[in-house]
């Protein structure tokens, strides 16, 4: 994998190790600097052990993350190149028929084969090219009589072995060179199993019925040579053979169906080559039917996207983990900065200054961030391999190759440095933040006391909060997104992106000696030199020195409001206002920095809306949301009716979005699968805000189902209670919780619901057995073809004939339309009609049933169906053509009929049908694609080969055996059950689901991290009240379940709130096609209520026990040492 969201890795390695060797040489300078602060901090780390363990345990989510992400997109990407070049192997071009330019009858397109002799003689030097070599590519049934074993489907690799010398001629399995002559052949490894053949061994050929005797000279590695028709098909059964012999055969002399194309340096060495190569090749055959295809680094560059989307897959989903990680670290310093309080008013007591407590905390905090980086890249490492294991247990049918396990060092430097780097801003902030205290109030572990700001809820100090939130960042960033967005703010955004790049550091000033007054001045001024990051943006900082400099001495007792608006609008002007202010002044931060969200918010609405994004537009409402509740807190209304209210409204907002109640409005908007992480966040936010300022109305009802325990009662009570007083840790806690449980939720809830509506048992249409015939060996009577070859017909009760078109065969395109599609077809005949039990869910006028759509394609040759696909194009699905079929219409029972014309790529010719009915979305997995008679498909596609049957069988017949029968009785086909093909997609559907919800469930360890954290906690901080429980009666057992209760509480709420907004969500966005598959829309919902009680029962279990060692630590507090506790 090279790039990640078009970012190359290589540079996202090289810039986060970068940022990582600066961040450990800043904490070198700080332990040279002042070791004693230093060592004070890690001092806290061996303490208590078991606090660290957890704490570790919880940061590591990140990397752990990352690392799983990281890793399985290099395992996929390396195993598909490997396999690609292991199978390709020296052939890196390939030159074919141009079919899209030249179309033209299948058996017509061949390639003279002095065309090869001409292109040696031209490129004969060329240091881009080494070789060419013309082949013919075709498929036979083969039988081994010695062994009674056959293959109804072997690809036969047709070339001349004398000139494949460049190529590293065609080898045996032990790597010697073999030269083919006359009737011999080289099986590849594929055929030699599923005949148990051996060298010596003469098989039959059967190729129009005839059979024709062939000699088995070697056995050699699946290969291009070998008969891989696609070099990512691995498994596929095939042969090398004499040109000369199979030319005769098939009556190809002098012809070739591909020429390949050889570049120096070897399997891998070629690569480098292609391009040079390709672009010579194309100027050699301009104005020929040729297309040149780099056959080699296509395949190279689809390793690349899978293993990319396999990435991104990953890191979007772990996003929940990731941000409740960020959430608990900043809970956990919080924490810990409460406990340490008064032991951080001492400190400053004594002469400890703000910065040498933020030394202290980065330094415990780094040493948390170290350990937890290094264990969760180990983690990483083991949740890739299982993932691995899972995927290629679960997955055979999807990929055709073998999982190998491959992370490259690159990956685990990127998650180890952007784990560590995540977790080391967030300790930054929570370290700034926990050294603000003041020192009396820290001595006497008491409540923080706010310095009364008379500028408090009035319009003069929103204007201040509003402007310096903008000098601390919002000028860099809106100028930033002016900038991309509109290009009229470009003047703006030249003062705003340089003043947004000062604003910070005049932060980092405030309240520094050197930013004082001469009469507040101290002795010995001398420029601050920490933080010691000034160093990489110095002219910045010595910008921001500059201005406080020149402004100290003057600075006003009032800034007018309207000069704080002025500086608002002018960037430069406001820098300088946010120096002039008073430093003791208090500033709204809250708000301030939520109006600078709201003028983001109207730049992304303007992006949203301009380019149909669904993603700015979501963003932007939920920005404007909280503008609103910190406007409405700030002026001081009812701070609970304010967060209810906005929450309710934007719960509203995500929840009836996807019904595309608002696209009258806004039109319709798109999104991805980025759509999923941002809805998530929101709900959970608002969802968190609603259960903070409303969980006491529970109080009532839970202490009137403990009123029937009489004894549990205060406990109940107790345990509700204290999680309120502390809604941020609360909070916290809660939406860590949630966050995980939602997506949790969700991946279950729709995957389930996917399953039913395409694994159903609707989509066999009523048949048991799928039949698939060699297309050189057509079955005209299958029932015929079957007795013949002893085969018991009596339990079939029904026959249906199958003919199919696939997109490189068939064309379309609606009468209006110049512009053709692609599509796959399927021509049935009127057994099929009159006995599949399909159901077509959308009618056109004049049906009204199933059946009767049945029927009337039996009566009429020129009627159709078509599936959803065809509808919506699949939505651009991943590995589909662009020019795939979309008709682009929403259609519903009652429908007026329409035409579409079919168009042969290789005659030209044009044959028009109706469209009646919408096949169930079930039928994808068998019958996907527009449905037609059969002789309608014959005379628009005559070059449709392939040819499957479909059997009914009799009551009480096993499918799986008799498809077995069915495959041991004729050569020329293959059977497989449709019952078993159903059970084998759901199989590997449901070891998907086990692996994301394990991936996803890894977010749980954060959860249940933080429980423990603050059930550790809640025990030192709460040790007075603990022995004042005891004192009054409260016995040990009591007080246990007490803080078992409460973590309890906490825990089914944050579960709850999950479970609830997960299953609405899944609902919403099922039923209104917001999954990106429309064929949802309107289909039934159905929550798995056992499976998600599994999953909200192992959550809550695992909280539990995580709270049960602080919770017994609780009970076993002594009452007069708890009392005497200071």
């Amino acid at each position: 994998m090279e790039e990640f969201f078009g970012i190359p890795m290589d540079g996202i390695a090289l810039g986060a190790g970068a940022a990582t060797a600066a961040v450990f040489l800043f904490l070198g300078w700080l332990y040279l600097r002042n070791p004693v602060m230093f060592r004070y901090g890690l001092r806290n780390i061996p303490r208590r052990r078991v606090q660290t363990t957890l704490i570790v345990f919880g940061l590591m989510l990140a990397t752990v993350i990352m690392t799983a992400a990281l890793g399985t997109g290099d395992t996929v990407a390396h195993s598909i190149r490997s396999d690609a070049l292991r199978l390709a192997g020296e052939t890196d071009i390939l030159i074919d028929w141009d079919t899209d330019n030249y179309p033209v009858p299948q058996d017509a397109r061949r390639i003279p084969k002095s065309l090869v002799d001409e292109l040696r003689q031209r490129f004969a030097g060329d240091p881009d090219i080494e070789g060419f070599l013309g082949v013919i590519q075709e498929q036979f049934a083969v039988v081994n009589p010695r062994t009674r074993l056959n293959e109804p489907n072997a690809w036969a690799m047709a070339l001349p072995t004398a000139e494949a010398g460049p190529f590293g001629g065609l080898r045996d399995l032990d790597g010697n060179v073999v030269q083919l002559s006359g009737n011999e052949i080289v099986i590849n490894e594929d055929l030699a199993d599923a005949l148990d053949a051996q060298p010596g061994d003469t098989l039959l050929l059967l190729y129009q019925g005839a059979p024709v005797e062939v000699r088995v000279k070697a056995i050699g590695p699946t290969s291009w040579m070998t008969g891989i028709t696609q070099p990512n098909a691995s498994g596929t059964p095939g042969f090398a053979a004499d040109y000369d012999f199979l030319a005769r055969l098939l009556g190809w002399e002098g012809s070739v169906g591909a020429i390949a194309v050889t570049a120096p340096g070897g399997v891998e060495g070629g690569l480098k080559h292609s391009s040079a190569a390709k672009a010579k090749l194309e100027a050699a055959l301009a104005g020929q039917p040729y297309t040149v295809i780099a056959l080699k680094q296509e395949l190279i560059d689809l390793a690349n996207t899978v293993g990319s989307f396999f990435t991104t897959f990953f890191m979007i989903f772990g996003a929940f983990s990731i941000a409740a990680g960020v959430l608990l670290i900043f809970l956990i310093f919080i924490m810990l900065a409460a406990e340490r309080k008064p032991e951080m008013g001492m400190a400053r007591a004594v002469g400890a200054r703000r910065r040498h407590l933020v030394e202290a905390f980065l330094a415990e905090g780094m040493g948390y961030d170290l350990a937890s980086a290094l264990v969760g890249t180990l983690l990483g490492i083991g949740v890739t391999v299982a993932m691995v294991s899972i995927i290629n247990r679960f997955a055979e049918s999807g990929f055709g190759i073998v999982l190998d396990i491959s992370i490259t060092p690159r990956s685990l430097v990127i998650a180890f440095c952007v784990g560590l780097l995540a977790t080391f801003a967030v300790i930054s902030g929570a370290a700034t933040r926990a050294a603000r205290l003041n020192i009396t109030a820290a001595i006497r572990d008491l409540p923080e006391t706010r310095a009364v700001n008379p500028e408090a809820a009035t319009l003069f100090g929103l204007l201040r909060g509003v402007l310096n939130a903008l000098v601390a960042g919002g000028f860099l960033v809106l100028g930033a997104v002016g900038a991309a967005r509109l290009p009229a703010l470009l003047p703006w955004a030249a003062l705003a992106i340089p003043s947004g790049l000062v604003g910070p550091f005049l932060f980092v000033l405030r309240g520094t000696n050197f930013a004082h007054p001469r009469a507040e001045r101290l002795e010995g001024e001398r420029i601050p030199l920490w933080p010691i990051w000034w160093v990489v943006t110095a002219p910045l900082y010595a910008l921001a020195l500059l201005v406080v400099w020149l402004v100290r001495e003057r600075r006003p007792s009032r800034i007018p409001a309207w000069l704080l608006v002025l500086g608002i609008v002018i960037p430069p002007l406001g820098i300088v206002l946010a120096a002039m202010q008073d430093p003791r002044r208090p500033i709204p931060w809250a708000v301030g920095f939520a109006t600078v969200g709201l003028f983001l918010a109207g730049l992304l609405f303007q992006w949203g809306l301009d380019e149909n994004l669904a993603f700015p537009f979501g963003a932007a409402f939920s920005l404007a949301g909280l503008w609103v509740a910190a406007t409405l807190r700030y002026f001081r209304y009812h701070e609970r009716s304010v967060f209810t209210a906005v929450s309710v409204v934007l719960l509203g907002f995500w929840l009836t979005w996807p019904t595309g109640i608002y696209d009258r409005v806004t039109g319709e908007l798109n999104g991805d699968i980025e759509m999923f992480f941002l809805s998530g966040i929101v709900l959970v936010t608002a969802g968190t805000f609603l259960v903070v300022y409303n969980a006491d109305v529970v109080i009532p009802a839970l202490a009137g189902m403990a009123a029937r325990f009489r004894a549990l009662l205060p406990a109940v009570k107790m345990a509700v209670t204290y999680p309120l007083t502390t809604r941020m840790r609360t909070g916290l806690t809660v939406a860590m919780i949630g966050l995980i449980m939602f997506s949790l939720i969700v991946m279950a809830t729709l995957t389930r619901n996917f399953e039913r509506i395409f694994l159903s048992d609707d989509a066999r249409g009523g048949w048991d057995v799928l039949v698939t015939v060699n297309p050189n060996n057509p079955i005209a009577d299958l029932q015929s073809a079957l007795r013949e070859a002893g085969f018991d017909t009596s339990v079939v009760a029904a026959v249906g004939s199958i003919r199919r078109a696939d997109i490189s065969e068939a064309q379309v395109r609606r009468p209006e339309d110049t512009d053709l599609s692609r599509y796959w077809f399927l021509g049935v005949d009127e057994e099929f009609l009159a006995t599949t039990e399909l159901e077509v869910k959308t009618l056109a006028r004049g049906y009204t049933s199933s059946r009767g759509v049945w029927d009337a394609m039996a009566a009429d040759p020129t009627l159709a169906v078509v599936d959803q696909t065809a509808l919506t194009g699949g939505d651009g699905g991943f590995g589909l053509p662009e020019d795939i079929l979309r008709l682009g219409v929403q259609l519903a029972n009652g429908f007026e009929p329409f035409p579409l014309v079919l168009h042969d790529p290789g005659t030209g010719r044009e044959t028009t049908v109706t469209v009646i009915g919408v096949v169930d979305d079930s039928a994808a997995i068998f019958f996907g694609g527009i449905i037609l008679r059969q002789e309608t498909l014959v005379q628009a596609f005559p070059d449709a080969r392939y040819q499957q049957f479909v059997l009914r069988l009799v009551p009480g017949a096993d499918s799986r055996r008799t498809a077995k029968a069915i495959e041991a009785a004729l050569v020329q086909a293959s059977a497989e059950s449709l019952e078993k093909l159903l059970d084998d997609q759901r199989a590997a559907q449901a070891g998907f689901l086990l692996l994301f919800e394990g991936f996803l469930g890894l977010g749980l360890v954060v959860g249940i991290a933080a429980l423990g954290v603050i059930a550790f906690r809640a025990v030192v901080e709460r040790r007075q009240q603990i022995g004042m429980l005891r004192a009054i009666g409260f016995r040990r057992r009591l007080v246990s379940l007490t803080f078992l209760f409460e973590s309890a509480f906490v825990a089914m709420s944050g579960i709850i709130l999950g479970l609830i907004l997960g299953v609405l969500f899944s609902w919403v966005i099922f039923t209104n096609g917001g999954t990106g598959d429309e064929e949802t829309i309107g289909a039934g919902f159905t929550v798995p209520w056992l499976q998600l009680a599994l999953i909200c029962a192992v959550a809550f279990g695992a909280s539990m026990l995580m709270t049960v060692i602080p919770a017994r630590g609780a009970a076993g507090v002594a009452p007069a040492e708890a009392l005497r506790f200071e």
